[in-house]
């Protein structure tokens, strides 16, 4: 047994944790469901306490169970949601009732755990969990124990091997696809599209995001056979209506609360559909003033979050080439000013001439600097690259350079860099006050 937090930490540590490794394996049989699958069944299988949404996608997945939530908990359901990276502490990853799980909770809970986690060590290292295998589980037995009315699982890669498929949900779906991970997935859209549609189960409703024609025709292909239902979903239904303002197709105009731009409007389009049918089987629709209060306590940690100050700030954990443009699009929408500082760092394994393409379109100088030094690429690499740019090492260095700069900074590239510079940033903000 685990006696502190401190404890369950350290033991999370010893886990293989594939977050914490330069590259993602590539081998198959180390991205399978067998082992998440025997170790739920011996702790009383918890996937299938509560009715379960999963959601999956290359973008987008991440804030759309979040935006759900919210909308969710103004109807008056109780919540629980799962997702991952976190920003800036391990229970962000896990949720009850819109907040982080408490230290005691999940304590309580990866103890409970404990017996059946000693048995699999016996049975020799491949067979005890992953780190994320164990924050899955631990996910699934908190929904249980605090008796949720839904829980929200966010894919952490992929869909067909990730494990969280071992879910039996009642609404699946998919936000977007894009070449990502493309050794572990596949190295087109329709083989990435064909794992990301391995969430999708016999005869339970798909929500698709706006996707690519070649993973369209995949994900369609999947679901038919699979007798799943189809709900495609029009970016155009969460329109701007003005500056702080949506226009929601259908429910009218509603405050923006921080769903800023193109990108985390479709994301808020999507959870309104995903909303809609959770709703239908109680008799109700969604309407315009429950949504208006569910944006009203949406808080988005590093989606194109504004820090004030002078010179102000932008959090954004953009790490693809598409999520990095739709920040670009944002900062115009939103009249972010030029001339702009980034601060810029970003894993190994994304599309890097995609990505860096970008980047002199969003600050005029460049700093690039060192988020994790396990995953990062070279500060000093990507200066290469793209041939401009000034190297500081240390993330806190970095964003004070840009700041003395005294132009807007805009901070993205990874959840390692926004979870390094974020409770800088707070602190900060909460000085100023």
């Amino acid at each position: 047994m685990l006696a502190d937090f401190a404890e369950f930490e350290r033991f999370l540590n010893r886990c293989t944790n594939y977050e914490r490794v330069p590259t993602l394996p590539m081998a198959r049989a180390e991205l399978a469901l067998a082992r998440m699958a025997e170790f739920a069944a011996e702790i009383g299988s918890p996937q299938l306490a509560c009715p379960s949404i999963h959601v999956a996608g290359t973008k987008g997945k991440g804030s759309t169970s979040l935006i759900l939530e919210a909308l969710l908990r103004s109807e008056g359901w109780k919540l629980g949601t799962y997702t991952s990276p976190h920003v800036e502490n391990l229970r962000e990853r896990i949720r009850l009732e819109g907040a982080p799980i408490g230290e005691l909770d999940l304590l309580r809970e990866v103890n409970r755990l404990f017996p059946a986690l000693e048995a699999r060590r016996a049975l020799g290292e491949d067979a005890f969990p992953t780190f994320f295998e164990l924050m899955t589980a631990l996910a699934m037995t908190s929904f249980k124990s605090h008796r949720v009315d839904r829980g929200i699982f966010e894919v952490g890669l992929g869909g067909r091997l990730d494990a969280t498929n071992i879910l039996r949900p009642q609404l699946t779906a998919i936000t977007s696809i894009g070449l990502e991970h493309t050794q572990q997935l596949g190295d087109t859209l329709a083989k990435i599209a064909r794992e990301k549609a391995g969430i999708v189960k016999e005869g339970t409703l798909l929500v698709l995001g706006p996707v690519p024609d070649e993973a369209r025709r995949e994900i369609l292909q999947i679901a038919a056979a699979r007798h799943a239902p189809v709900v495609e979903v029009d970016p155009a239904s969460a329109s701007s209506a003005g500056p702080g303002s949506i226009d929601l197709k259908g429910l009218g105009v509603v405050p923006a609360g921080p769903v800023l731009g193109p990108a985390l409007r479709t994301d808020l389009a999507l959870a309104v559909e995903l909303l809609r049918q959770t709703l239908a089987p109680e008799g109700k629709t969604p309407s315009r003033e429950r949504i208006a209060a569910g944006l009203a306590s949406l808080h988005l940690p590093a989606r194109v979050e504004r820090f004030g100050g002078d010179p102000e700030v932008i959090l954004d954990a953009a790490h693809t080439a598409d999520s990095v443009r739709a920040l670009r699009l944002t900062l115009e929408e939103i009249g972010f000013p030029h001339p702009r500082t980034l601060v810029f760092s970003v894993a190994s394994g994304k599309d890097l001439p995609g990505i860096l393409g970008e980047l002199p379109r969003i600050g005029e100088e460049i700093i690039w600097t060192l988020a994790d030094p396990i995953r990062s690429i070279p500060p000093e690499t990507l200066r290469a690259e793209l041939g401009i740019g000034q190297v500081v090492l240390d993330p806190t260095d970095a964003l004070r350079a840009a700041q003395r700069r005294g132009h807007p900074v805009v901070v993205t590239g990874s959840f390692y860099l926004a979870g390094a510079l974020r409770p800088k940033l707070r602190a900060l903000t909460a000085s100023r006050v």
